[in-house]
């Protein structure tokens, strides 16, 4: 029987890599046995199928000794909490059971839709090509610029800051410091940002930067004042069919996937008897006004 709830330890689990396994003594294991807390016993095999759930880049950590540790010592938090959670009830909870109950049922979808697209849904390079050539239009990236920003909220604050600018000071460490943007952690990094998703006056400021490093008037817009500064631009270009053709697969096997679902939902909907009571939809429509 695998073990439950892979998702939700698998972040806490680097820092369970380094906490030691309890070596307190208990009744000696049976070989097939792994670890046994209280009555629930966990062997090799089930902790091994766990391991497999991990994702890519924490499965590389269970290659080495300290990592199976660590993911062991996990397995045994989850348990433990469990175990208590099923003491006080929860396993019966009615809010527990109707989303184990949602889950079953997502599960079953996911596992039918996945059987009715098995091997339908493939794209081929060629396919892959002729869109590209046919929507190149899509892939032609605008002019971008990366920048960093430092935002404060009086006119004041940021004349003083521009002048601890000029007078040398780093810009990553004012930003840090002063600006009320959440930015301010990243050194006020915004990364690449295109035409027509900032405030005008931003973009404006932005843009018209030329030189890595050149700094903007103050720029005023509705949550403050900014001092931006250009860390890089990437002229309009095309992107390569190189550089679309992964994102073209997904495209098309997720155009294809939903075909296959909507002509299967068709001929579902033929077969089946659908009453709907349309008077309760316009009761609770009245209801809700």
């Amino acid at each position: 029987m695998m073990l439950k709830g892979t998702v939700w330890w698998v972040l806490p689990l680097l820092f369970f890599l380094f906490s030691p396994l309890s070596c307190e003594k208990v009744q000696p294991l049976n070989k097939e046995e792994l670890v046994r807390v209280n009555d629930r016993v966990i062997t090799l095999e089930e902790f091994e199928q766990e391991m497999e759930q991990l994702p890519p880049q924490l499965k590389t950590l269970m290659v080495e000794e300290k990592g199976r540790k660590g993911f062991l010592q996990n397995v045994i938090e989850r348990e433990l909490l469990l175990q208590e959670g099923v003491r006080k009830g929860f396993d019966k909870d009615d809010k527990v059971l109707n989303k184990v109950e949602q889950f079953k049922e997502g599960l079953i979808i996911e596992t039918l839709i996945e059987e009715l697209c098995a091997g339908k849904d493939k794209v081929s390079d060629e396919e892959v090509k002729a869109y590209y050539e046919e929507n190149k239009e899509k892939y032609l990236l605008g002019e971008r610029v990366r920048v960093r920003h430092i935002m404060v909220k009086t006119r004041e604050e940021a004349q003083e800051i521009k002048k601890r600018l000029y007078r040398g000071e780093d810009f990553v460490t004012l930003a840090k410091q002063y600006s009320i943007w959440p930015t301010k952690e990243r050194g006020g990094d915004l990364g690449y940002i295109e035409r027509g998703v900032v405030h005008k006056s931003f973009e404006r400021a932005a843009f018209a930067l030329k030189n890595r490093g050149d700094l903007s008037d103050i720029v005023e817009t509705e949550f403050g004042f900014h001092i931006i500064r250009l860390e890089d631009r990437v002229k309009r270009h095309q992107l390569t069919f190189s550089e679309a053709k992964d994102d073209i697969r997904k495209l098309l096997k997720e155009k294809k996937r939903k075909a296959i679902l909507t002509t299967h939902l068709e001929e579902l909907r033929k077969g089946a008897q659908i009453h709907i009571n349309e008077k309760l939809l316009t009761e609770e429509e009245k209801e809700g006004t």
